[in-house]
């Protein structure tokens, strides 16, 4: 893509009053990679004869992006973190560089087709789909995530138009996720022979996540922003009155997102998974410290528990609010706008969706709460 197209699509995009939200840059940046989705089919469709033909799908380099793309509700169940045998001529490797870090050694001088999402690497002509993090002004950790659903959109269409419909993750959430999994024997078996999907046309399925996620990005923006304003000015307070400053996470490219970035230098940054029978931080709450929990479908209702009746203010994010808080002045509910399913696109004949979409929203939640939060 160019830079003249580039600069094009965000002038264009650049006139709204809220272009310092989180938010709004990150429905930004999905509609400047939207520009790249025609320059994936064709890497797309190499992979996805390479899978067919009985090749192996991996995820290497960020780990967080790694487990972004891998286990995950909505995605493909083939793909595995690439292990410390190298891969295969006919395996194809979905790579993240990380900055500082060295190529793996089994990629080296590997004969498998590597993909790669963020900066190109020297040395190597392997096809790269950039993040545009810089353009618009987000994480590139995080905005590594949208070049990789977006290719694994279009790696699912190509697969379609062979004839071979690969097995989808189902959120564990749903009463089919775990009996899925064993069913597909957590990926061993990469495609459907009990099913059979239209072929789908190149380019539908990446733009229609597009579509999904900046809708409700915008509209986070436009019916939540009030909470998150009120959230960020908790979080100042807190920050003047030198109390403490929490922010727990759940999810693939969480809590790397939080703790190993410029939010962690201002929140304390741990792992929390609401909703699961796992364990979870023991911090201690004190009158005018502040929790903020990015989470996935179920409230943070063990953590609001411990933390109000100690006089902190708590922020979460959940698919649902916990009753109990609804008419608490100290608690702030954060609708993230996907469904339950978490996966956001339809394919047609397919039985669940495709495409997460928490960890964008999320991600962009979590930024939005600590720039307001520094302001």
């Amino acid at each position: 893509m160019g830079v003249a197209v580039i600069l094009a699509v965000m002038g264009a995009l650049a006139q709204s009053p809220t272009d310092n939200s989180s938010l709004e840059r990150m429905a930004k940046t999905l509609e400047i990679a939207r520009l790249d989705i025609g320059t994936m089919v064709p890497v797309a469709e190499k992979a996805a004869r390479l899978l067919g033909d009985g090749g192996r799908l991996h995820a290497a380099g960020q780990p967080s992006l790694v487990s972004e793309i891998t286990g995950r509700a909505g995605g493909l169940m083939m793909i595995k973190p690439l292990a410390a045998t190298p891969p295969a001529p006919g395996d194809v490797v979905l790579y993240t560089p990380e900055s500082g870090v060295d190529i793996p050694e089994t990629l080296r001088d590997t004969k498998a087709m590597v993909v790669l999402f963020g900066a190109p690497v020297a040395g190597h002509d392997w096809p790269a789909f950039p993040n545009h993090a810089a353009e618009a002004g987000i994480s590139p950790t995080l905005a590594n995530a949208i070049p990789a659903w977006l290719f694994t959109g279009e790696l699912v269409g190509a697969l379609t138009r062979l004839g071979k419909m690969p097995v989808i993750y189902e959120t564990i959430g749903a009463y089919g996720g775990y009996s899925r999994m064993a069913k597909y024997k957590s990926g061993e078996i990469a495609f459907h022979d009990d099913l059979t999907v239209p072929p789908c046309a190149a380019g539908v399925v990446a733009n229609r996540y597009v579509d999904a996620v900046a809708a409700m990005l915008r509209r986070i923006e436009k019916e939540e922003h009030a909470g998150l304003d009120q959230a960020g000015a908790w979080a100042r307070e807190a920050r003047r009155n030198k109390k403490q400053l929490f922010m727990y996470s759940m999810g693939h490219l969480f809590p790397d997102e939080v703790g190993k970035t410029d939010i962690g230098k201002v929140f304390q940054s741990a792992g929390w998974n609401a909703g699961f029978r796992v364990p979870h931080p023991e911090d201690r709450y004190h009158d005018g410290d502040l929790a903020v929990h990015i989470g996935y479908q179920h409230p943070a209702d063990t953590l609001l528990r411990a933390a109000r009746p100690a006089g902190a203010r708590v922020v979460y994010v959940s698919l649902f609010a916990d009753r109990d808080f609804t008419k608490d002045n100290g608690v702030i509910w954060i609708d993230p706008m996907w469904a339950w399913s978490d996966a956001c696109v339809t394919l047609e004949g397919y039985d669940i969706p495709l495409l997460p979409a928490s960890g964008i929203v999320n991600g962009a939640i979590a930024w939005e709460t600590y720039r307001l939060g520094m302001e």
